[in-house]
């Protein structure tokens, strides 16, 4: 039996959770307007009853935003083990829980759906805000056995309904809630509800929903958890294991470069980790994993309803049944030669003219070794960073820790991009990678070992063995210019099979001129843009990418230079003779290099301008011939609107007769005419198909 009474909330709270009664059955819980936080007083025990627990033992971080959960669990025959999860990961659990129990058989996997309240409330009388109100509760349970008493008074038995009416007490009116019930004997009780109303609940059945229904409620106040339940069957203790994944923020990349002399730098690359699992990371073995995997989402945990068409019932029928980016390629006589390093270690820069410092201050810029540097590996498709030592991360917090310390090799180069527009160029660091994993894009801060910070640079992550610029500052001490000459001129001009064919040669020819730097020398790297269709050379030439050549220069201090490029392209256009004009073929022949193709062409222009003269004959005779025949329609008008016989009348007769003549005399003329172009005609088909 279930009991509740109308006593403040406060002292319900801290004097009277549920309790078994004498009997083992009843429960009584004082203060129905706190009913759903007193029911829930005891929901974790309740739920956590009999299962087993885990704990999260590694986490591998994706750069495709997931985390890869493993966790491990003690379980000793069959169980139950439960997980709480927060509610926006539901969906990737489902889709990606593997469970490794290798002496055991794994059951369902069960949790609340998006709406635990709402589904468990709509197979109930009462809803939730009933339930935290005795007479609204009361109201609900009609044809419910219960016992109630008030004021001194008690009644049993089937609930009919809670009335209420408006009482005055002392000059301030209340309203007053009645309940009826049907009492064993047939009477029907009433009982005025009081602040000091006590409801016992007298149909097991309804308890234990009623128990339910304020369970659930409870879990509904933090309704962004989800308790999965698995269930899995096994004999012996034995160690089992969870994997899945879990939506996560990226992890970011923060990189400390600090530069030498001798053609290489220090490499520190720190990671910047957020624990946004919902739970404490306690001893847990951390992994970094970048790459560039496909991540998909599905709404697993959502509800879908398919869409039925509705069909009328119907007697005898059927039912109807969507930076720098690249690595570069050597060229041949280039630095790198066939596929070695890109970076020139033997060319050292200047000393500054300024004072070198102390060593102790070039110390201060040199980085500290990291306590707990990964292990890297390279993949078919990605890289990981496997930190050796566990680490502890509250959930909610952010950490940054080093993961990578190597010294690579680095050149100091001046970058020049035509395309900015400026006449300086960008100071950058020419990086190979030959730490023998890929490293993850991220941000480049620049130390140098004399000068301290010296600017941030973008790297859009570097393959195992590639190199790449980072540009970090403008070098305002050198200064480029271009300057870009064309020349267009046509090769050949060719006649096959009655077409002409004329190559035309494109040349391009580009000079940079470059000023160096009056203190230092200089290493510049002139990125010219790559056109697709065109042959490139350059002495400067260097390596190439997809989209740019780059050309080698080197400056010593105060000293200047000149580095050309060569951009030529040659190609065909074809014309058809036969469909040309006489004016295209002169203009051609006046191109063509070979005196016997420009005198067949002179020839060709000749015979194509008489069919031209012998076409506009014809022309011309057809025009008269429309135009008599539209006087003669004329005439034939003005005939019909005047007697044959008068003056007018004879004069139309005589105009028809010599309008008549015209055309006939015309007729004679464009037949003629129409021979002569097409014997000229003939002559130029004739002529082409002898060339």
């Amino acid at each position: 039996m279930l009991q509740f009474t109308g006593q403040p909330r406060d002292s319900i709270m801290n004097r009277y959770l549920p309790h078994s009664g004498s009997n083992g059955e009843m429960a009584t819980v004082r203060g129905g307007l706190a009913l759903v936080i007193l029911l829930t007083g005891s929901i974790s025990s309740f739920a956590q009853q009999g299962a087993s627990t885990s704990r999260i033992d590694a986490v591998t971080l994706s750069s495709g935003g997931l985390a890869e959960i493993h966790r491990s669990a003690a379980i000793d025959g069959s169980t139950s083990l439960s997980i709480d999860i927060p509610l926006g990961h539901a969906d990737d659990f489902l889709k990606t829980l593997v469970i490794h129990d290798p002496s055991g058989r794994v059951g369902a996997v069960t949790l609340d759906g998006l709406s635990p309240v709402e589904e468990t409330f709509r197979r109930l009388p009462f809803s939730p805000e009933q339930m935290g109100s005795l007479p609204s509760l009361a109201a609900s349970l009609q044809g419910i056995r219960v016992r109630a008493s008030s004021g001194g008074r008690t009644i049993e038995g089937a609930v009919l309904g809670v009335g209420s009416h408006d009482i005055l007490q002392g000059d301030m009116p209340r309203q007053e809630h009645v309940l009826s019930v049907l009492a064993d004997s047939g009477e029907i009780e009433v009982l005025p509800l009081g602040t000091d109303a006590n409801l016992s609940i007298l149909d097991r059945n309804m308890r234990d929903k009623l128990r339910e229904a304020a369970e659930v409620s409870g879990r509904g106040r933090t309704d962004d958890i989800r308790t999965v339940a698995i269930e899995l069957a096994g004999e012996g203790s034995r160690e089992i294991g969870l994997t899945y994944l879990a939506p996560a923020p990226i992890w970011k990349t923060a990189y400390r470069l600090v530069t030498g002399s001798e053609g290489a730098a220090r490499l520190q690359a720190w990671a910047v980790v957020e624990n946004a699992t919902g739970e404490d990371w306690d001893d847990v073995s951390l992994t970094l994993s970048s790459g560039a995997p496909v991540t998909l989402a599905q709404h697993l945990h959502q509800r879908y309803w398919h869409d039925r068409p509705e069909i009328p019932v119907t007697a005898g029928t059927t039912t109807p049944p969507r930076p720098d980016s690249f690595g570069a390629k050597t060229t041949a006589g280039g630095s790198g030669g066939g596929g070695q390093s890109l970076i020139r270690r033997s060319v050292a820069p200047a000393p500054m003219a300024e004072p070198a410092m102390e060593a102790a201050d070039m110390a201060y810029f040199e980085p500290a070794a990291p306590d707990n540097t990964a292990v890297a590996q390279e993949g078919l498709t990605t890289a990981t960073y496997r930190l050796p030592s566990a680490i502890d991360l509250p959930a909610g917090r952010t950490v940054s820790m080093a993961f990578i310390d190597k010294e690579i090799p680095a050149e100091r180069i001046s970058l020049f991009q035509p395309e900015r527009g400026e006449t300086h160029p960008i100071a950058a660091l020419f990086l190979e990678n030959d730490t023998g994993t890929s490293l993850p894009p991220g941000l480049l801060t620049v130390y140098d070992e004399a000068d301290g910070y010296v600017g941030d640079a973008q790297l859009t992550g570097l393959p195992a063995g590639e190199s790449r610029m980072a540009s970090f500052a403008a070098d305002r001490k050198v200064q480029v210019t271009a300057e870009t000459q064309s020349q267009d001129s046509v090769e050949q001009v060719t006649i096959v099979d009655g077409n002409l064919r004329a190559t035309r040669f494109s040349r391009r020819v580009t000079t940079y001129s470059i000023d160096g730097a009056p203190d230092a020398a200089r290493t510049v790297i002139i990125e010219h843009p790559r056109d697709e269709g065109w042959q490139f050379s350059s002495e400067a030439l260097d390596s190439d990418t997809p989209t740019h050549h780059r050309l080698r220069a080197e400056i010593p201090a105060g000293g200047s230079a000149r580095v050309t490029a060569v951009s030529e392209r040659r190609e065909s256009e074809v014309y058809a003779l036969l469909d040309t004009n006489a004016d295209m073929v002169i203009h051609w022949s006046g191109m063509a290099t070979n005196p016997e193709t420009a005198a067949k062409l002179d020839n060709l222009a000749k015979l194509k301008r008489q069919e031209a003269e012998s076409r506009n004959a014809v022309e011309e005779i057809r025009r008269n011939i429309e135009h008599a025949s539209e006087n003669q329609a004329r005439i034939r008008e003005n005939l019909g609107s005047v007697p044959p016989d008068s003056s007018l009348g004879q004069r139309y007769l005589r105009m028809l007769e010599e309008e008549e003549n015209a055309i006939g005399e015309l007729s004679e003329r464009l037949s003629t005419a129409e021979t002569t172009l097409r014997e000229r005609h003939r002559k130029v088909t004739d002529f082409i198909r002898s060339l």
